[in-house]
């Protein structure tokens, strides 16, 4: 499975959204379940998933799917 599925995946699962969902279209304090507690579990969850620890500011920036993106790449995570 692909990077961007895998991460899509965790962000469909911990913020209960609809596999369908359109990515571009969630943001942080926009989406139903993306609060600060919605937050943390999604970083734990990508942190888990892809074996990395993300830096402070890369936790408080996550604030959308294509960030998250680039917070892999920069941990050397690519397809």
């Amino acid at each position: 499975m692909k990077t961007r599925e895998r991460l899509k995946n965790i962000f469909v699962q911990v913020l209960e959204l609809s596999p369908e969902i359109e990515l571009s279209k969630i943001a942080y304090r926009e989406t139903r379940f993306w609060d600060s507690v919605g937050h943390m579990r999604l970083v734990a969850a990508i942190e888990t998933e892809f074996g990395i620890f993300m830096e402070t500011e890369q936790i408080l920036d996550l604030s959308n799917f294509e960030y998250a993106v680039e917070v892999l790449k920069s941990h050397g995570v690519t397809d």
